[in-house]
């Protein structure tokens, strides 16, 4: 019985502690799926917030060329150059924004990569330093130790 006790508590403390390392699997997986999504999102986003761009600077082509041809008078040309001057200025704003959002995205995933690397155990360049200074004074000693 009391073996039988022991197992059961061996078998509890290992799932305890083995618990957390398949968190954080689950939730690295998670994640980097999330950000993909999110990526496509902000993709597809500025994709059509450039056509609308694109088309505000048409309009705005056209608007000149109507008024250069007298189709359109100075007060309706300034009105409607006001008017699609500022649809364009708020869709460079928020395209601006948007590219902000991406910088983001891509610091974190420039960070967890730091961060993979270094637990694959590749040292960073203050790391190999130290290990170099430490190789080069045990060095020394040796050295002067054969010398005595």
């Amino acid at each position: 019985m009391e073996k039988v006790f022991i197992l059961i508590l061996a078998i509890g403390i290992s799932i305890f502690v083995a618990l957390p390392f398949f968190r954080r699997r689950l939730e690295e997986t998670s994640s980097h799926e999330e950000r993909e999504t999110l990526g496509n999102a902000i993709e597809e986003k500025l994709r059509r917030l450039d056509l609308e761009k694109e088309s505000l600077y048409a309009a705005l082509k056209e608007i000149d060329f109507d008024y250069d041809l007298g189709k359109l008078s100075k007060e309706d040309h300034e009105e409607l150059q006001k008017k699609y001057k500022l649809q364009a200025a708020t869709i460079l704003k928020e395209i601006d924004y948007v590219r902000m959002e991406t910088r983001g995205l891509d610091l974190m995933d420039e960070a967890e990569e730091e961060i993979r690397l270094i637990r694959r155990g590749k040292l960073t360049d203050e790391e190999e330093i130290e290990r170099e200074i430490l190789t080069a004074r045990k060095s020394k000693v040796k050295n002067k130790t054969n010398f005595i």
